[in-house]
């Protein structure tokens, strides 16, 4: 003990102990805070904003747990995560940015809100997926790899050089940057968090776009992993109302590997404009200022190809599912490296359309070689409905008559009135479906059904029938960690969208047990995911409209 001039041992000793005790309590308020102990609950929300200037460039603010997300600053973006896979099989993110401020700034501000906040999921959905299929096919992969670096950089000179002008690679051109920002707060998450793990520029490429991925893989000789191979069912619905126009619900149902199955539902408001900003002049905002999609970690579209997108005075509900091209002397990665991906031009389409046709025109416009897709576009505030196939374009308007509709894998199927279009190939499964969705009247009837369960009887017995709806490829004589994955519904008037519900893993099938990995699965990586499938439905209440 040091000895203070002027004063007695005891005044020395005392002062001594208040040193100590503030000191102790510094250390302690510390800690707690850190840990959020002292004045916040734990809440599984986590939140952060990102402000901007033209010296400093981006600074990411974590907000911690327990915010009113409300209050949360906008500055250049603002982000809320929730962290809810083993609740209930998602997990919840949101990110706004602010029309204040360039597009490009949003994009990398939006990006690295996600990267930061979602980097152990990103790093989790890497293992279980790009790193499992590299592992194994390690030649294949960096063919495939450089074939994204030499893609990437065509694609992204070409939108820096046109983006000025042409609204399309304006859109391109922030996709981009959206990804750069992405692998930035990522990198920046994971040196706060001191731990060691990587990931490589190539495979956040291959993470962002991996809805290309089954038909770039047959470019590869001898590559089959079917690790990325997606495909689903659309199911649509008229539910009759008393003296009302009728509710037309739509389901989508992705089938995959397992190993996919840790899910991120989206929510992107974006301040956008037509056109970079390059003084003071007003420009006109992006129509899709809103993107809800089914997602996965590290990817900034859906994959599942399931949006919700919404804008001044319009919504649409885009759904698609592959569509398998048998002409296969037109691939090759000469013809594909200079195209825009399926991913890209996607998201372009739901920042910049306004209807069903202009949306898929838009998609279209480079007559890409990659993956091909059937869409069904529902445009609830005008009434119809555009059912699209490579080369075939049918729009329906829905009425009283207007029965439903499926499309299942290669197929489309419209029944009107009880009768079926049967211009495609018939098959025994398309009229069970029929049969199945003539008495569906209500919201419940229709998940029940997407899940597996008969409206009438409460379980679906026939083996059949729960092959196409519900299939679980864990429960065939030869199991494989593959089937279906998820149901997302949405309930839609006139008057715009009513409901979005969304159940993730595969269906208990009524009588069967719940998937779970430790019984069927334990060798196949699944990092980060529950170990039981057995989730109710999630209607996500976005904060920020």
């Amino acid at each position: 003990m040091l000895k203070v001039v002027g004063a007695s041992w005891l005044q020395t000793r005392i002062s001594t102990y208040i040193l100590v005790a503030v000191a102790l309590i510094g250390i302690g308020a510390i800690i707690l805070g850190e840990f959020d102990f002292l004045h916040v609950e734990k809440d599984g929300i986590y939140s952060a904003t990102v402000s901007w200037n033209h010296k400093g460039g981006c600074h990411i603010e974590f907000w911690g747990q327990g915010n009113d997300l409300a209050n949360v600053k906008l500055n250049v973006a603002r982000a809320y995560y929730k962290t809810s896979i083993f609740e209930s099989g998602w997990s919840i993110i949101e990110i706004e940015t602010s029309s204040k401020y360039p597009d490009d700034v949003q994009a990398y501000a939006a990006g690295l809100l996600e990267g930061s906040l979602t980097w152990q999921l990103i790093y989790h959905h890497w293992y279980n997926t790009v790193n499992t299929v590299c592992e194994k096919w390690a030649a294949e992969c960096w063919e495939l790899m450089n074939f994204f670096r030499e893609n990437t950089a065509i694609v992204r000179k070409r939108a820096e050089h046109l983006a000025a002008t042409d609204p399309f690679w304006h859109m391109v051109r922030l996709f981009y940057i959206q990804l750069d920002g992405l692998e930035a707060g990522w990198k920046y998450a994971v040196r706060r968090s001191r731990q060691t793990v990587e990931i490589n520029t190539d495979h956040f490429l291959w993470l962002a776009i991996a809805a290309d991925l089954p038909d770039l893989e047959q470019m590869v000789k001898n590559f089959n992993s079917q690790s990325n191979c997606i495909k689903g069912m659309i199911f649509l619905k008229s539910l009759p109302r008393e003296g009302m126009e009728p509710l037309i619900a739509i389901g989508h149902s992705t089938i995959a590997p397992y190993a996919k199955m840790l899910r991120l539902l989206k929510k992107y408001t974006f301040g956008y404009h037509l056109l970079p900003k390059t003084s003071d002049q007003v420009l006109l905002p992006v129509p899709g200022r809103s993107v809800i999609m089914s997602s996965y970690p590290g990817a900034l579209s859906s994959h599942d190809e399931f949006y919700v997108i919404q804008g001044q005075n319009h919504e649409l509900i885009v759904a698609g599912i592959p569509w398998v091209n048998a002409n296969r002397s037109l691939w090759n990665f000469t013809n594909a490296k200079d195209q825009v991906m399926s991913s890209v031009r996607v998201m372009t389409a739901n920042r910049l359309k306004t209807n069903g046709q202009h949306w898929f025109d838009s998609i279209s416009k480079q007559n890409n070689v990659s993956i091909e897709r059937q869409w069904v576009i529902l445009e609830p505030r005008f009434g119809t409905i555009l059912l699209i196939k490579p080369g075939i374009t049918r729009k329906t308007q829905i009425n009283k008559q207007f029965a439903g509709s499926f499309w299942i894998t290669e197929e489309i199927r419209l029944y009107k009135n009880n009768e079926t279009n049967r211009n495609s190939y018939d098959t025994v499964k398309n009229d069970l479906l029929a049969k199945l969705q003539a008495n569906v009247t209500t919201m419940e009837q229709f998940m029940r059904l997407m899940r597996g369960y008969n409206h009438e009887t409460s379980i679906i017995k026939n083996e059949e029938q729960a092959q196409i709806l519900t299939y679980r490829g864990d429960l065939e004589k030869v199991a494989l960690p593959f089937g279906v994955i998820d149901a997302k519904i949405v309930l839609a008037d006139i008057n715009g969208i009513e409901t979005f519900e969304a159940i993730s893993g595969p269906s208990t099938l009524g009588s069967k047990q719940p998937f779970q990995w430790s019984k069927t699965f334990p060798n196949v990586s699944h990092v980060g995911q529950p170990d039981i499938f057995n989730f109710d439905s999630v209607t996500p209440l976005w904060v920020w409209l």
